[in-house]
């Protein structure tokens, strides 16, 4: 597979923070770099929370106010989730085989087209590198600037150190919305390429002989079933995106709120600075994943339309069986929907963003009217 090897040190970063994504054409050496990488992280979750927990405990100097309270259990959520995820990259091998096979199969389709492949595959590999490397060096940016404000000004010792000893587990939590991104665009590619593909065919069905446009259609209606195939194996990191929602939703609802509390009760502080960091690169991460799942819904639209147009461009409309394989080949994007969900909770568009801006507003009301 041509994809996975152009993708391969995209993989290997993942696995570094226990996303152990797998595929068909791992070496041993290479399993056993997930083993060591996933071990270090349950070692990581093991330890640091207890650790921390106990030096806030003992340590006087490290006794937190209850707004750092409040931060630090929202981020022991971090901890749940990086644990989540290496569990359940590990407990799904056999649908993430699947789901590399299926995409082996569908590009066996394009067995008269594999330069075509090859130039999609290195345009969306490309378009991958340059998206981790923005966001992972925003989100270090982003670290970099609060450190330096609790250094200089040295007003928030408990904070500074909830955010030095999370920062692996907060890594993790943007690259498992960058992971489904990576899965989201792979079977956005596809989709694309299924509609390029149908506009040829429209466009050449009148100069077709009757056997070959027969034979296109037929490679047409076994694409969509892949490439739908492909959207339902894509759930093996469902349960830990799920919670990822969820933290994300609570985390900027969190940091709203202090925002609203620091500027309107106690007047301007540094501390403010370092909220408003953290609130763009956590709506940043998600509206990236949200956004992307949108111009997939909105790439599988535009399908039943394109079905429909060959019928208009046909040399003969009273052939039966093409009019019956253009039939079969609507009926079955009819059934087969392609979307994508968090384990099958809600769906994930914009429709979605809407609803946690509107929920997020509601608890801020509610916060600021009965708690002050």
């Amino acid at each position: 597979m041509e994809l996975v090897k152009l993708l391969k040190p995209l993989l290997v970063y993942l696995r570094i923070y226990g996303i152990s994504l797998q595929t068909p054409d791992m070496t041993k050496k290479m399993r056993k770099f997930i083993m060591i990488s996933a071990m270090i992280n349950l070692i990581y979750l093991a330890i640091v929370p207890m650790v921390s927990s106990i030096l806030f405990v003992i340590r006087k100097n490290l006794k937190m106010e209850d707004r750092s309270k409040i931060h630090f259990f929202i981020y022991c959520g971090n901890y749940i989730i990086h644990a989540s995820v290496i569990f359940e990259t590990f407990l799904t091998k056999e649908k993430q085989m699947n789901f590399w096979n299926t995409l082996l199969m569908i590009e066996q389709t394009f067995s008269k087209y594999r330069n075509f492949l090859g130039e999609a595959n290195k345009c969306l590999s490309n378009k991958l590198y340059l998206r981790i490397l923005v966001l992972s060096s925003l989100s270090m940016i982003c670290k970099i600037i609060i450190w330096i404000c609790n250094l200089q000004f040295k007003k928030s010792t408990d904070w500074y150190f909830i955010e030095i000893v999370t920062t692996l587990s907060q890594e993790t939590g943007r690259l498992i919305f960058f992971s489904n991104f990576l899965f989201v665009e792979i079977l956005r590619m596809h989709v694309k390429l299924y509609n390029d593909k149908t506009r040829e065919i429209s466009k050449m069905a009148r100069k077709y002989n009757r056997k070959t446009l027969l034979n296109e259609l037929n490679i047409l209606k076994t694409r969509h079933s892949l490439i739908w195939k492909l959207n339902g194996l894509n759930s093996f990191l469902q349960w830990s995106l799920t919670l990822n929602f969820l933290h994300s939703f609570l985390h900027i609802t969190y940091l709203l709120y202090w925002f609203y509390v620091v500027n309107t009760l106690r007047g301007l502080e540094y501390t403010l600075f370092g909220m408003f960091t953290f609130l763009v690169i956590s709506i940043i991460t998600l509206v990236h994943l949200v956004y992307s799942c949108e111009m997939l819904k909105q790439e599988t639209q535009k399908t039943p339309p394109l079905i429909h147009v060959i019928t208009q461009e046909l040399s003969n409309p009273f052939d039966v069986d093409i009019h019956d394989s253009i039939m079969a080949i609507s009926m079955q994007i009819q059934h087969e929907k392609i979307f994508i969900t968090s384990a099958g909770f809600f769906k994930i568009d914009m429709a979605l963003l809407t609803a946690i801006i509107a929920t997020i507003t509601t608890y801020l009301v509610i916060f600021i009217q009965f708690i002050g």
